[in-house]
């Protein structure tokens, strides 16, 4: 056994986030919901000019899919005790 402790870090979060969409769950949910894209992919698709009707339809999809990845980020809390990975430094200008 280990004495490591596992730790969540922004790396494992993001490993883990882009994992998520290979899952069987997230391919039956897509099915359902690919049926009605959301306004916002349809009002973004609509204004690319010069696309057929498949490529709009592909388009709507991929904006619905980006849409659904951004909820799972944001609806995921992290608890105020967990310190930040990096800590910012300030960098030095390159005029003088």
């Amino acid at each position: 056994m280990s004495n490591r402790r596992l730790e969540l870090t922004r790396r494992t979060l993001s490993r883990m986030l882009l994992a998520l969409p290979l899952s069987p769950f997230a391919v039956a949910d897509e099915k359902k919901e690919a049926e009605s894209p959301s306004p916002r992919a349809t009002c973004l698709a609509a204004t690319e000019p010069g696309l057929s009707a498949d490529e709009r339809a592909r388009l709507e999809k991929s904006i619905a899919g980006g849409e659904k990845s951004l909820a799972v980020i944001r609806d995921f809390k992290l608890p105020a005790d967990v310190a930040p990975s990096l800590r910012f430094q300030a960098m030095k200008s390159k005029r003088r």
